[in-house]
């Protein structure tokens, strides 16, 4: 009984701080990953996804420049064929 005193004082000093700095560093990225699941996502694959969208929204805004260019390429070459008579400013013919 009496050896049963500085072993537990030994315990109580030294082995809980040890072994809650082991569980810290077991289980917070076990925890991190864990409230991650429940968020619906790492933050890597969100990021990801942000850039995606990104490069998205740039494409279409690209693809929409592009055809209003062709547009006024079709009205100018509509333009063109039709004659000076039907070009917007233009003098009538007599």
């Amino acid at each position: 009984m009496e050896d049963l005193i500085p072993i537990l004082g030994i315990f109580f000093v030294i082995g809980v701080p040890v072994m809650s700095i082991a569980a810290k560093f077991v289980l917070q990225p076990l925890l991190r990953e864990l409230t991650g699941a429940i968020r619906g996502g790492k933050v890597e694959e969100v990021e990801a996804l942000k850039e995606r969208v990104a490069r998205l929204e740039g494409h279409l805004q690209t693809q929409e420049s592009q055809l209003a260019q062709l547009v006024e390429a079709e009205l100018f070459r509509r333009q063109l064929e039709a004659g000076p008579a039907s070009a917007p400013g233009a003098p009538p013919e007599a």
